[in-house]
């Protein structure tokens, strides 16, 4: 696992000393930053990440709570640390919240609250990761299947299996579909060629690629697609019957 950056932010420097002292004992914990009020800790945070903030609440010009309300929606993890129990259950009405320390904090309390930061941030990844790895797999699968294209502000998802076959088209690129339907998009062929699997499509001309799919027959240097012939260019030939061949 990483370290897991902490900032401190208290009004009393002796807190900082005992919590930095404690956070050197767990090799997992970096402090990268010490913060006495609540307007000092947003200027930090606006220029750095950190995974959690011990913080205390009774502070000048921002209470902790005050801070915390202060705070965008990325916010870090928190552990309070605070002589005041009556904050206890205002604290906790905050999701970001992992923990409360009550001064004078004991080193086995403060460690049982790093350890459940820890399985917080552990958790909170492996979620972000699962997530991650299923957009990517949802993305695979529709570029696999899907081709999107762009005609003026109209975004086209056309199914691979319904383009019969493409036409280039000076700039723009004509898509003949099998429901007979046309969609004519701004982009070259050689574009479209690398977007498009090539174990479904085929290059046959400069200005055609056919879906492999909708070949009824290959006659002379021409193929047949239901009831239209479209001519192989002469630097294709041999590639276009070894493929259709294979």
């Amino acid at each position: 696992m990483k370290k897991v950056r902490i900032l401190i932010v208290d009004d009393e420097p002796l807190a900082h000393r005992v919590l930095e002292g404690y956070c050197e004992k767990i090799d997992y914990i970096e402090v990268v930053g010490n913060c006495y009020d609540g307007l000092s800790t947003l200027n930090f945070l606006n220029k750095e990440k950190v995974d959690a903030i011990l913080l205390d609440i009774q502070m000048p010009d921002l209470t902790g709570l005050e801070l915390l309300d202060s705070l965008k929606q990325d916010t870090p993890k928190v552990i309070f640390t605070t002589a005041y129990t009556e904050y206890a259950m205002a604290s906790f009405d905050y999701d970001q919240v992992v923990d409360y320390l009550h001064k004078p904090i004991r080193i086995t309390r403060f460690i049982k609250a790093i350890e459940r930061l820890k399985k917080v941030l552990i958790l909170e990844n492996e979620f972000q990761q699962s997530v991650t790895s299923d957009t990517k797999e949802s993305q695979e699968v529709a570029q696999k299947y899907f081709i999107t294209l762009k005609d003026n502000k109209t975004l086209h998802h056309i199914k691979l299996v319904d383009i019969r076959y493409i036409q280039s088209w000076g700039n723009y690129l004509k898509i003949f579909l099998r429901n007979d339907d046309i969609k004519i998009v701004r982009k070259t062929i050689k574009m479209i060629e690398e977007e498009l699997p090539q174990q479904s499509f085929i290059r046959i001309h400069k200005s055609y690629i056919v879906n492999i799919n909708s070949i009824k027959s290959l006659v002379g240097n021409q193929i047949q697609i239901s009831d239209q012939k479209l001519p192989i260019g002469k630097s294709y030939r041999l590639m276009v019957k070894k493929q259709i061949s294979g």
